[in-house]
């Protein structure tokens, strides 16, 4: 039998917004099963729900900057243009035209994956629309698509909108403004460490006692784990310790 293992996920790469969603995720995911959890797996996880409550606080308390009501503005932005974009594929899709309906299939398909990431933190949504228009841009085909329903232009002004919030989040960042205090940092290194006994003990679990609510679990947390590793700087730093064991395998 085939042993399971996670994902590679160098959760120490991780930024503070995204580390607080992999972790806040993964503690929805387990706290629904944990009465079927082993005593181990809940010692484990109740470490995790204790330091990620602190790490909570103190994230809360990072240093608020003058650019941070013009960010928002921003972000607003580029919602709303996404939002029409989205609007403008729902209307073809519904619409008599049968080419026009054909085309709108074809950018539904496309966006899936991108759908409702204006629900996302900042970050996330910033690098997943970065992610959608590197793919865009590289198919010329879409390009066609969105041009024969006239969305184009909305996409080209919705990339340049991402790229000015971005512009903003990077000065923010020159002025310490999105830079936690020590006090965070330590609560992130204690959170990564939690995190990652609370992965070995799954790990484990999965593999020597298994049973439909764990194998649920695992499920769960390797595809936040994929998801959220996708978000990390490619490479790995010679200091950085990896939480479990890396695979190729899922």
């Amino acid at each position: 039998m085939k042993k399971l293992t996670f994902s590679i996920l160098y959760i120490f790469r991780l930024s503070v917004e995204n580390l607080f969603g992999l972790v806040k995720s993964t503690l929805f995911s387990a706290v629904a099963v944990k009465s079927n959890l082993s005593d181990l797996c809940v010692a484990t996880l109740n470490q995790l729900i204790i330091d990620f409550e602190k790490y909570q606080q103190v994230v809360k308390k990072q240093r608020k900057s003058a650019l941070t009501e013009k960010l928002l503005l921003a972000d607003n932005d580029r919602n709303e243009r996404f939002g029409e974009i989205k609007r403008n594929i729902s209307l073809h899709l519904k619409g008599r035209d049968a080419k026009k309906k054909a085309f709108a299939k074809t950018l539904e398909y496309f966006f899936k994956p991108y759908w409702d990431l204006e629900t996302k933190p900042l970050n996330t949504e910033t690098a997943l629309l970065s992610e959608m228009f590197g793919k865009y841009n590289s198919k010329s085909e879409l390009q066609s698509v969105a041009l024969n329903i006239g969305i184009d232009n909305m996409l080209k002004e919705l990339e340049a909108a991402n790229n000015a919030y971005d512009e903003l989040y990077i000065l923010r960042m020159s002025e310490g403004a999105d830079l936690p205090d020590e006090s965070a940092t330590a609560q992130k290194s204690t959170l990564c460490d939690s995190y990652t006994e609370f992965c070995k003990a799954i790990e484990q679990a999965a593999n020597f006692t298994p049973s439909e609510s764990v194998l649920s679990l695992f499920k769960n947390m390797d595809e936040l784990r994929s998801k959220y590793h996708a978000l990390t700087p490619n490479g790995k730093d010679i200091t950085e310790e990896e939480p479990v064991k890396e695979s190729e395998s899922a």
